[in-house]
């Protein structure tokens, strides 16, 4: 039921195509120029959490772009019958059959709309509404083209799901579930990936 729900949040925003796999780049190499290319932009981050949690995960598809991910805990699931441009789902290493995931997901925007935060904001949060689950915060911040917006599933209160997107040329969307017994970490966590932000290759 839960995974039911979570689809839905999700493909409320994706279109379907073909598969793409990400990439990966460890932080104590360089890769490539391209990977040079996009983790330049990215601004240094001081957060309490543990050395190496999060790792730069690259989409190279529709808006090639770095996002930061717990990719230590994380494997990314290619078993999803539902085929998705530029959409990456992560699941637990530990125990791939809880309700914990990560979706990744780049969405092109039509010219007309670029930097309209505001529109994405209120559309998204009116379909979170509309969808029946509840919202314990929602934020936009304009100044830097991004959202979130926080809350939890009413059958399910002890799982949470944070959905943050920043508004660009592109828009890319991260999509959080987790057990609430592991906010710590995950506060951490979402706080240090929106300080770091997202960078763009050259188009």
């Amino acid at each position: 039921m839960f995974n039911r729900i979570a689809n839905i949040i999700v493909t409320c925003f994706i279109l379907i195509s073909c598969n793409q796999t990400g990439k990966y780049f460890p932080p104590d190499k360089k890769d490539s120029s391209k990977a040079d290319s996009l983790t330049s932009h990215l601004q240094p981050v001081e957060t309490g959490l543990p050395e190496n949690d999060l790792q730069l995960f690259c989409n190279n598809e529709i808006a090639p772009y770095c996002v930061l991910l717990p990719l230590h805990e994380f494997k990314e699931d290619f078993t999803d019958s539902l085929v998705v441009k530029a959409q990456h789902k992560f699941l637990p290493e530990q125990h791939p059959k809880d309700f914990t995931s990560i979706d990744v997901q780049a969405f092109s925007i039509d010219r007309k709309n670029y930097y309209n935060t505001q529109l994405f904001y209120k559309r998204d949060k009116s379909d979170i509404e509309e969808g029946g689950l509840g919202i314990d915060t929602a934020y936009i911040d304009d100044a830097n083209h991004l959202y979130l917006i926080k809350g939890y599933l009413p059958n399910y209160m002890n799982m949470k799901f944070v959905q943050l997107n920043w508004i660009l040329e592109d828009r890319i969307a991260v999509y959080f579930n987790y057990d609430e017994k592991d906010e710590a970490i995950w506060k951490k966590r979402i706080a240090a990936i929106i300080k770091r932000g997202v960078a763009f290759s050259d188009k």
